[in-house]
C-alpha cells in the first residue's frame, strides 16, 4: 500500500471561483476536495476515494488507514 505522500503519486486540491464585489474580481477558494490527477476521481477523504479500476493510484492511503488495517 502506498502513502498519498509519496513523491511517486499525484493529488491536487480543488478550488472554486466565487465573486468578489461588483467589479468583476473573483477569489479562487478551495473546495475540501481533493482531485486524483491519474482518473479525476474527487473525494475529501484520502482514504475514501472513488477511484477507477484502472487507476494506478486506487490503493493509495493514509499511513493511518494502513496501520487500522494491519489491527
Amino acid at each position: 500500500m502506498k502513502s498519498f505522500a509519496d513523491p511517486s503519486t499525484t493529488f491536487e486540491l480543488v478550488f472554486e471561483e466565487a465573486s468578489v464585489g461588483q467589479g468583476g474580481l473573483t477569489a479562487r477558494r478551495p473546495t475540501g476536495e481533493i482531485r486524483c490527477t491519474e482518473c479525476r476521481a474527487v473525494a475529501t477523504n484520502i482514504d475514501d476515494f472513488p477511484h477507477e479500476q484502472w487507476c494506478p493510484q486506487r490503493f493509495v492511503h493514509s499511513r493511518w488507514y494502513a496501520e487500522q488495517l494491519q489491527g
